[in-house]
C-alpha cells in the first residue's frame, strides 16, 4: 500500500513537472554564447577520440607515418584518459556545487582551468622519440591524464549551467538545440581539419626546432586558441542566478553520489546515454580505419565521413525539436536508439555481400547513421535538467554539477570500455585492407549493447515530455 502511495505520488510531481512548458529566461545573445561553449567541449574530446590512435599507431600499410606506440598501448592509454576523467567529474561536481564566490559556483572552475586543459591538449601530440619507444608512452600517459582530470574541472561547471539559466522545457530544448549545433561544428572541425593538415604537412615540411610540425600539431594547437577565446567570452557574458538556500548543500561527496542514484529517474537515463556513447564511440573510433582500409580512401576522404554524418545531424534537428514536441521527448528517443542499433551492423556489409562498391557505400552508410545522432544531441540535456530538476523535490537542493558529475562518471567510463573494445577487436581481428574484421565488428557488438539499453529505458524512465 505504501509503495502504491509513493508511486502515485511520483506521477503526480513528475506531471506537475512537465507543465512547465512554455516561458522564456534569455536573450538570443545569452543563449548563443552559452550554447557556444559546447563547439570547444566537443572539439577538444572529439580530436582525441577520432584521431589520436590513427596518429599514435597508424596502419602498418601507412609507410609514410611513424608509429609512436602500438596500437592496443594507444588504446591503453585513451581509456586510462576516461577512467581519469570518471573520477575527477563527481569530484568536480561536488566541489562545484558547494563553492561560494563573487563569480558564482560555476564560473571560477571555467575561467582557471581552461589554460590548463588547452596546455595538455597540446603536448599530447608531441611525442618525445621518433618510433616506437617506452618514453612515449609514459610521457603521452601523462598528457592524456592531465587531460583526463582537467577536461570535468571545465566542462562539468559549463554543462552544470544550464538546468540553472532557463527553468523552461521549451526553452531547454531550444537552447539545447543551440548546443547540438555547436557540438556539430566542433565535430566537424574535429574530423575534418586533421585529415587535410596531415596530408598537406606531408607535403610541406615544416619543424619546430628540431621536431618535425605535422598536421595533428597545428590542429591542437589552434583548437587550443579557440577553446581560451570561447570560455572567456562565457565567464564574461553569462552569468549565474542569485544565491540562495537551495544552493547551500550541505552533503559530503558520498551521500552525494547516493543522493544521485536514489533519483528513480536517473538511472534509466543514464543507462541509454552511456550505451549510446559507447556504441557510437566505436563507429567514431574506426572510421579512420573504415575510410582508409574498407573503403580505400585517403585520409582526407575519411574525414568526409564523420562530416557526413554530423551534417546531416544537423539537418534533421528542426524535425527532431517538431517530433519530440509532438510525441514527447522518450518516444523520440526510442524511436533514434532502435535505429541507430539497427543500423550500426551494416558496416559488414561490406566484405559480406559481393558487388558492394566500397567508397558509395561508406558514405551512404554514415548518412544512414546520422539522424539518431540528431535526437541524442537535441534532447540529452533537456532530459538531464528534468532529472535534475525532479532532485530537487527529493533533496530540495539546486545540484546541476552533481549530476553532471554522475552523469560523467558512468558515461567516461563508457568511454574508457570503448578504448578498449575497438582496439581489441583490431588487435585480434585485424585493422588492414587484407584483414579488415576488427574494425568491421565494432557494429554488431554496438547495435547489441544498445537495444538492451534501449529496451531497459523505455520500460522505466518516466518522464514523456
Amino acid at each position: 500500500m505504501g509503495e502504491e502511495k509513493n508511486g502515485k505520488k511520483l506521477v503526480e510531481e513528475l506531471k506537475q513537472q512537465e507543465e512547465r512548458l512554455e516561458g522564456k529566461a534569455l536573450s538570443l545573445g545569452q543563449k548563443l554564447i552559452y550554447a557556444g561553449g559546447n563547439l570547444p567541449a566537443a572539439l577538444s574530446v572529439v580530436l582525441l577520440d577520432s584521431w589520436l590512435i590513427f596518429f599514435l599507431a597508424p596502419p602498418r600499410d601507412e609507410r609514410n607515418l611513424p608509429i609512436y606506440i602500438p596500437v592496443f598501448t594507444a588504446g591503453i592509454l585513451n581509456s586510462l584518459r576516461y577512467v581519469c576523467n570518471a573520477i575527477g567529474d563527481p569530484l568536480v561536481g561536488w566541489w562545484s556545487d558547494r563553492t561560494k564566490s563573487s563569480w558564482g559556483r560555476r564560473r571560477p572552475f571555467i575561467f582557471f582551468g581552461t589554460p590548463f586543459l588547452c596546455l595538455a591538449l597540446i603536448l599530447v601530440w608531441f611525442p618525445p622519440v621518433q618510433g616506437i619507444s617506452m618514453t612515449n608512452t609514459v610521457v603521452i600517459g601523462f598528457f592524456l591524464v592531465a587531460f583526463g582530470f582537467m577536461y570535468p574541472l571545465v566542462v562539468n561547471p559549463y554543462l552544470g549551467l544550464m538546468p540553472e539559466i532557463t527553468p523552461y522545457l521549451k526553452e531547454r530544448i531550444n537552447l539545447s538545440a543551440l548546443m547540438g549545433y555547436a557540438e556539430i561544428i566542433g565535430r566537424v572541425l574535429a574530423a575534418g581539419l586533421p585529415g587535410f593538415a596531415a596530408s598537406y604537412f606531408i607535403v610541406h615540411k615544416y619543424f619546430l626546432g628540431a621536431v618535425p610540425v605535422d598536421g595533428y600539431k597545428v590542429v591542437a594547437v589552434f583548437v587550443a586558441v579557440l577553446t581560451i577565446v570561447m570560455y572567456a567570452l562565457l565567464v564574461a557574458r553569462v552569468k549565474e542566478t542569485p544565491h540562495d538556500a537551495r544552493k547551500e548543500v550541505p552533503f559530503g561527496i558520498i551521500k552525494s553520489v547516493v543522493e544521485v542514484f536514489k533519483n528513480p529517474t536517473f538511472i534509466p537515463y543514464i543507462v541509454i546515454i552511456a550505451a549510446f556513447i559507447l556504441c557510437s564511440s566505436l563507429l567514431i573510433m574506426i572510421t579512420p580505419f573504415f575510410g582508409t582500409q574498407v573503403m580505400g580512401v585517403n585520409e582526407e576522404l575519411s574525414s568526409l565521413l564523420l562530416l557526413t554524418l554530423l551534417v546531416v545531424a544537423g539537418l534533421f534537428f528542426p524535425l527532431c525539436i517538431w517530433v519530440a514536441d509532438k510525441i514527447g521527448k522518450k518516444k523520440t528517443f526510442v524511436i533514434a536508439m532502435f535505429w541507430f542499433a539497427l543500423a550500426s551492423p551494416l558496416f559488414v556489409i561490406a566484405k559480406l555481400v559481393p558487388g558492394i562498391h566500397p567508397k558509395i557505400f561508406g558514405f551512404v552508410l554514415y548518412f544512414i547513421v546520422a539522424p539518431p545522432v540528431s535526437a541524442v544531441l537535441v534532447l540529452q540535456r533537456p532530459m538531464i535538467s528534468d532529472v535534475i530538476d525532479y532532485d530537487e523535490k527529493l533533496t530540495g537542493f539546486r545540484r546541476e554539477s552533481m549530476y553532471m558529475g554522475a552523469e560523467g562518471l558512468i558515461t567516461k567510463l563508457a568511454w574508457a570500455a570503448s578504448f578498449i573494445i575497438a582496439p581489441g577487436l583490431m588487435k585480434f581481428f585485424g585493422n588492414t585492407a587484407d584483414h579488415p574484421w576488427g574494425i568491421l565488428l565494432n557494429g554488431p557488438v554496438a547495435a547489441v549493447l544498445l537495444l538492451l539499453a534501449t529496451l531497459f529505458f523505455w520500460k522505466e524512465y518516466q518522464f514523456k515530455h
